[in-house]
């Protein structure tokens, strides 16, 4: 009786386990997309807003959630997340020491007044990790 009952809770145990491990693996591997004002010199996200001015420099940070990770892709899309509204593509994004994936978006001209979308990529995948959206008005 006593056997049944320790063997039963180490397979309880290893099944959660492998629950554990298996979630941990497949889940979000960076979180917290955001857009700012600016960043500081750890890629940590100052004066976070979803509202900029054409003549506005856009940051963008997303928090590393898988120590693996150190590397990423961001997109930038005017209007809704679909690739024929790509503008811009920055590969080989590295993780900051604070864990952040930053990058920031000046356009000399000015952006133009609209809707934009900005998502994020790891190891050549075309699962988006992680998006956000921001406004361009005067």
């Amino acid at each position: 009786m006593k056997k049944n009952v320790i063997s039963t809770i180490i397979v309880i145990l290893l099944l959660i386990s492998v629950y554990f491990a298996y979630t941990y693996y497949n889940g979000p591997k960076i979180i917290e997309a955001v857009v700012s004002k600016s960043i500081d010199d750890n890629g940590r996200p100052i004066s976070i807003t979803t509202k900029f001015s054409p003549e506005d420099i856009v940051c963008f940070a997303a928090k590393g959630n898988r120590f693996w990770v150190k590397e990423a892709q961001v997109v930038w899309y005017k209007g809704k997340v679909k690739t024929a509204n790509r503008f811009l593509v920055e590969e080989d994004i590295v993780i900051s020491d604070a864990g952040y994936f930053s990058t920031k978006l000046s356009v000399p001209e000015g952006l133009e007044e609209g809707h934009y979308s900005v998502s994020v990529y790891v190891n050549g995948r075309d699962v988006i990790e992680t998006h956000t959206e921001f406004d361009v008005k005067r």
